[in-house]
């Protein structure tokens, strides 16, 4: 009886300990944003087991270390939640050294210079010739294939659009990545032809990652590279969480790769459903096939559908038509019998689904084809993504909101002040769909310095081309933290600060809520905890903070 009774109390006296532990790590002495409306700011944070265990005052937290207890004091430096990326494309490759083109990324060269720099290339011996290119050639609608097999006949040419919606080959590229003059158009994608019906050396949409993906096929060893560089850039910059929108790769192909990357962000990856698979259900059963086994802090959520196509090649669906060309406003990539598949497949499944919509035609006709196969409730639910959602109105913002969109904003996409645009043109909105109680997060939607986040929050909170659209820095901020984690369905375990929640951090170089506005894309990291371990510390942390 009495040893039972030792037992039970050794037994208390060990749980009594654990409860009490003492944290990994307290961090003392900061100007804590939360992103929790019930508690927006703080002074410290305990950390233990990848989570915070306590948030609060200076004094009631640091009391809580014990000798095994790393105090970091962070001299008043701004701590936010890690910073979520929330729409990122990684591992795009040519197939050669990209050519030297002026004009990038705006406007590009014109069709003149890309021809020019293409008939100099050739003239030397050598294999691919490759070159990244702007709107000016994606929008000139000359048979591209003939022009290019007029300066380049020998040699495979491939000229990509940089923002991965356009495609431009030569007959010897067609040849050599093996496709023939019957090519059936993938699901969501377009391989262009003459008034003959012979194909023009356009590949769009679903059609358009076909000749580099074939040109240089995805290998995860040397993926795993790029996406190493890529990790360790957005550890410097507080980044703790990625959304991969997983363009140009297969689930399998972008799982290995995380497998060998042994990157330390979480991601979420978004598979895609154009291109490779032969049918909408395939798109899905691509996901089912997927392994149940994943590599740490992987999760796989989607498909991502490309509706329509982009402004900048002019593809996207719009109301009016395009400037200089009257009889075209962009195109939707699927059928109305091809949406309503994907929308009420989407219904019956679980986890989300993320649409690519720009055009406010396109967005017109989404939205409403949501309300006719299923109540507001259902859709709020499923909680749809709208990847940039550009084509939202002031007729369609009340719809959304009902609907339970969410959208993901991208600010490098704004126009300059200044920017030509007809007078019928809106600009896209970001504070009118906040009013509205559409949730919002951002992403940068580029490559290397467009990922900056801060360089986003800028262009968020200045907005230079339609000010009234412009965030607080509050607003842009909470939509890199909490409305990003709530984009992905994942906002009661990350995105905030507070007891509980995965010990997520960015303790930044400056006040980036004060700073002056031209200063914020130098902001930088110096230290970046995600589920409470050290990602990324600087060595600057350990200096006073300057007066």
């Amino acid at each position: 009886m009495h040893s039972k009774r030792h037992a039970l109390l050794a037994l208390a006296l060990l749980l009594s300990e654990a409860a009490f532990a003492a944290p990994l790590l307290v961090i003392v002495n900061a100007n804590v944003f939360t992103a929790d409306p019930a508690r927006p700011r703080a002074e410290a944070m305990a950390i233990e087991d990848g989570l915070f265990s306590a948030v609060g005052g200076n004094a009631e937290v640091r009391a809580l270390a014990g000798p095994a207890t790393r105090v970091i004091d962070a001299g008043g430096r701004l701590a936010t939640p890690g910073l979520i990326e929330s729409h990122a494309h990684l591992g795009s490759t040519l197939p050669s050294a990209p050519l030297p083109m002026p004009g990038l990324p705006f406007p590009g060269p014109t069709a003149e210079q890309a021809l020019a720099a293409v008939a100099a290339a050739a003239k030397t011996p050598g294999d691919w010739i490759s070159a990244w290119i702007g709107p000016l050639v994606a929008r000139d609608q000359r048979n591209w294939r003939m022009a290019l097999d007029a300066v380049a006949p020998d040699r495979p040419v491939l000229l990509r659009g940089f923002w991965g919606h356009t495609a431009i080959v030569n007959s010897a590229a067609l040849q050599r990545i093996g496709i023939a003059e019957d090519v059936a158009d993938p699901i969501g994608g377009q391989w262009g032809r003459d008034a003959g019906g012979r194909l023009n050396g356009r590949a769009d949409e679903g059609a358009s990652p076909v000749p580099e993906v074939r040109a240089t096929p995805n290998d995860p060893a040397k993926l795993a590279l790029s996406f190493q560089a890529a990790a360790q850039r957005y550890a410097r910059w507080g980044v703790t969480s990625i959304h991969l929108m997983n363009s140009g790769k297969t689930l399998e192909v972008t799982l290995d790769t995380l497998a060998k990357a042994k990157t330390p962000q979480k991601w979420t990856v978004y598979s895609w459903a154009t291109g490779a698979v032969p049918s909408i259900a395939g798109a899905w059963a691509a996901m089912d096939e997927a392994p149940k086994t994943l590599p740490p802090r992987v999760r796989i959520d989607g498909p991502k559908w490309m509706l329509d196509g982009t402004p900048l090649e002019q593809n996207a669906l719009q109301r009016e038509p395009y400037a200089g060309r009257p009889d075209w406003r962009g195109r939707s990539n699927h059928s109305d019998a091809q949406v309503r598949e994907i929308l009420q497949t989407a219904l019956r499944r679980p986890g989300q689904m993320a649409l690519h919509v720009v055009g406010d035609a396109e967005t017109d006709r989404v939205l409403a084809m949501m309300e006719s196969l299923a109540s507001a409730e259902a859709w709020r639910e499923k909680r749809v993504r709208i990847e940039h959602g550009d084509g939202i109105r002031d007729n369609t913002l009340a719809q959304a909101a009902r609907l339970g969109v969410v959208v993901i904003q991208n600010p490098t996409h704004f126009p300059p002040a200044g920017a030509a645009r007809r007078p019928t043109e809106p600009h896209s909105m970001l504070k009118s769909l906040l009013a509205a109680g559409v949730p919002v997060a951002l992403g940068s939607d580029g490559g290397a310095d467009e990922a900056n986040p801060f360089l986003n929050i800028m262009l968020a909170t200045s907005y230079a081309a339609s000010p009234r659209e412009a965030l607080s820095r509050e607003q842009a901020l909470l939509a890199y933290t909490a409305g990003a984690a709530f984009a992905e369905k994942q906002e009661r375990s990350k995105g905030r600060i507070g007891v509980g929640m995965a010990a997520d951090l960015a303790l930044l170089s400056q006040d980036i809520l004060t700073v002056p506005l031209p200063a914020l894309p130098a902001t930088r990291s110096l230290l970046t905890l995600v589920d409470g371990e050290i990602a990324f510390e600087d060595p600057l942390l350990a200096e006073p903070v300057p007066k």
